[in-house]
């Protein structure tokens, strides 16, 4: 008899978290989201929406996870929800009324690279690493979902090290229905991570 592990590395653990909107920042072309999960598992989630192309299927899943947010926080959505891309002051404005909501999330458990590095003022992580490159000079380090390349002086370091760790992406959002079975029921006593 043989067994085979071939698709278990990627293997996706879809789990449901009920969680809080706890804060919202605009990084370039992307809105990142912070959820705070209630009961066990992670401490924190974030959730980074990407607004910088229309139409592209990254732009509109994350469209549909603002308009979700929204209506949970009864924030009432824009005619043309899709201008939420272009104008992301507006979009932010909208978002900072939902802080607070509670939803239930729907994430997918995976690994993720983590660079660590140690410099004069402190230490400093960076999550989503995909890829890093060692100069004379200066660390170059680029992160998954095109957000900006992190440059850091070699004056400034003084060590660095790279480790894995659980990452939790968000999939979907739904307002969290608590007279309904299969929701708050189904999450009041969550599978361990």
């Amino acid at each position: 008899m043989r067994a085979s592990v071939a698709g278990l590395s990627r293997a996706r653990i879809r789990r449901k978290l009920l969680a809080v909107l706890s804060g919202i920042e605009l990084e370039a072309e992307h809105l990142v989201l912070s959820f705070a999960p209630r009961g066990k598992g992670p401490l924190r989630i974030e959730d980074i929406v990407p607004l910088s192309a229309p139409g592209e299927m990254s732009t509109v899943y994350g469209v549909g996870r603002l308009i979700r947010l929204m209506r949970a926080a009864r924030v009432p959505v824009p005619r043309d929800p899709y201008a939420l891309a272009h104008d992301r002051e507006r979009a932010l404005e909208l978002l900072r009324r939902c802080l607070g909501v509670e939803v239930q999330l729907h994430v997918d458990r995976r690994l993720q690279r983590v660079l660590t590095f140690w410099t004069e003022s402190g230490v400093q992580t960076v999550g989503g690493l995909v890829d890093l490159v060692e100069t004379p000079d200066r660390l170059s380090i680029r992160r998954r979902g095109g957000r900006s390349l992190l440059q850091v002086p070699k004056r400034d370091l003084i060590r660095f090290e790279t480790s894995t760790e659980d990452e939790f992406i968000v999939v979907s959002i739904e307002a969290e229905r608590s007279g309904q079975p299969n929701a708050a029921s189904e999450l009041a006593h969550p599978e361990p991570f």
